[in-house]
């Protein structure tokens, strides 16, 4: 029997797809370490975020699920799930030996591990809550003084704070979860394959690197500004540090451009390091990736959770055996794929509850003609937090803070809100910085009523009733029935069903909108 295959799945968070030098989209950003990957072997360009905040995309990596069928929309209310099928535990079943070190795939609990069997948890977000995260032990056990724990400078989880690091490198997140992955490989059960996830909190905030990676940027004149469109509205107060709509300008703007991009490249310096232990090993495939990007201040916006390219386009790269070199695949692919294509490439069976398609055929050159034409995204991240604050029906002003969904084929992109039923459309491919909108130019009209009815289709059959089938309807209460999906998800895992539920489309005939409008 054929040796099975190594994997190393390398996942930063918050990383923009257009911040990674493969991208081509950036002067001045440099992620060489990052980009081999991509040289020696596949770089997707249309890799999108399905829900662009953490703990639901995470989730998507763990079940090969979309947030439909998982349940996630939010980063809010996290409830354990007990999962039957994930990556990790599908293979185990294989004989695979599994291990996680870093950033969680889910965070609440951080104890459960849900099937890796070598777990070590490390997310500077657990610092104050004592979780036995391994990273915070760590920390304690290690640090000469109190120096105030991992934010002892000001920068934090979530704020656009920034400044250098204030302690020394190996005990930055980015260093130490470097540190754990190639202790893992060098003391690993070398008569087992392996399935081995790396996760890195950065570029995520806080926005502290080593002051070396920060000053590198700080004195920087040539770095882009944010991309504001004329469609945008300025806000009317930058609030607090903690806000997500607001100008970035000035020094402000000047020291989160240090912080992001500097912890891109520490993050970029580590990589290499795994990367050269990884070279070792027979056999192996290496994916880097990311759950979602950053709007670093495009928009008027910060952080994720918006429909923009700044925070759902991921940089999704893969080299390995049979894999041909500097390959650009633009069939648009998303989280949910990743297991299936692990498991494929593993030769283990991909269980019925997984949604996403295997790769393999694409990694290998071959012409896929039942792929996917595009990608739904969707995310009600702002809206769940507004809600626990006060109802919906009470927050008239929120606009561009509800919830979003997106269509794209890696050309286009249509995006929806579903509360006020806003809708854009851009042209990704010539406009990725997204100043114009085209959704009412009278040339493209038609073009917006195709990808309407797409999301139409799409919707068709959901418990929010965002769609009948012939019409998108906002104004829907999508927090309440996402947790009526989440509980749904949630009693048929313990009934021992799939995490999946039964849609009910309406009839084929009142869905072919496509012939309807175009032959």
């Amino acid at each position: 029997m054929p040796q099975r295959p190594n994997f190393i799945v390398i996942h930063a968070d918050q990383l923009r797809y257009d911040c990674v030098g493969a991208s081509g989209r950036r002067e001045g950003i440099y992620t060489p370490h990052i980009d081999s990957i991509a040289w020696q072997g596949a770089n997707f360009s249309s890799c999108y975020a399905t829900c662009p905040v953490c703990i639901p995309q995470r989730l998507s990596l763990l079940t090969g699920q979309t947030p439909e069928h998982h349940g996630l929309f939010s980063n809010t209310g996290i409830p354990y799930l007990p999962l039957e099928h994930t990556l990790p535990t599908e293979m185990r079943k294989g004989g695979y030996e599994t291990a996680l070190v870093g950033r969680t795939m889910h965070t609440y609990p951080a104890s459960c591990s849900y099937g890796f069997e070598y777990y070590l948890p490390g997310d500077p977000s657990s610092e104050r809550k004592d979780s036995g995260d391994a990273f915070f032990k760590y920390l304690k056990d290690h640090n000469p003084e109190d120096c105030g724990g991992y934010y002892g400078n000001g920068p934090h989880n979530n704020s656009r704070a920034a400044g250098p690091f204030h302690l020394a490198d190996h005990f930055h997140q980015t260093k130490w979860a470097t540190n754990r992955a190639i202790d893992f490989l060098d003391n690993r059960d070398a008569s087992r394959p392996f399935l081995l996830f790396v996760g890195y909190y950065a570029p995520h905030s806080p926005h502290n690197p080593p002051a070396e990676y920060f000053n590198r940027y700080y004195n920087r004149t040539d770095l882009d500004e944010p991309w504001i469109a004329p469609w945008d509205v300025p806000p009317v107060n930058n609030g607090n540090v903690m806000s997500r709509y607001i100008h970035l300008q000035g020094e402000e703007l000047r020291a989160a451009r240090a912080g992001y991009y500097g912890n891109i490249a520490f993050l970029d310096s580590q990589t290499s390091r795994l990367l050269e232990r990884a070279m070792r090993l027979d056999n192996t495939y290496v994916i880097f990736t990311s759950d979602h990007g950053e709007m670093l201040g495009d928009h008027y916006l910060y952080q994720k959770s918006r429909p923009y390219e700044g925070a759902v386009h991921i940089p999704f790269m893969m080299m390995g055996p049979d894999i041909p070199d500097c390959q650009e695949i633009h069939n648009p692919v998303g989280w949910h794929d990743i297991m299936p294509t692990i498991l494929d490439l593993a030769g283990l069976p991909i269980p019925d509850t997984v949604d996403g398609k295997s790769m393999a055929p694409l990694l290998r050159g071959e012409t896929d003609t039942q792929w996917r034409s595009f990608l739904h995204g969707e995310c009600f991240h702002e809206l769940m937090f507004s809600a626990r604050q006060k109802p919906i029906s009470q927050q008239p002003n929120l606009v561009y803070e509800k919830g979003s969904h997106f269509l794209t084929d890696g050309i286009m992109k249509y995006i929806w809100y579903d509360t006020s039923g806003a809708e854009q459309l851009f042209q990704i491919s010539t406009d990725y910085q997204e100043l114009q909108d085209l959704s009412r130019l009278p040339a493209y009209q038609d073009e917006l009523i195709r990808w309407r009815f797409l999301l139409i289709r799409e919707l068709a059959g959901r418990p929010e009733g965002f769609s009948d089938g012939t019409s998108l309807i906002p104004g829907k209460d999508p927090v309440r029935a996402s947790r009526e999906m989440l509980q749904l998800a949630r009693q048929r895992t313990e009934e021992g069903f799939s995490l999946a539920f039964s849609r009910k489309k309406p009839p084929e005939s009142s869905m072919n909108f496509e012939n309807h409008f175009f032959n």
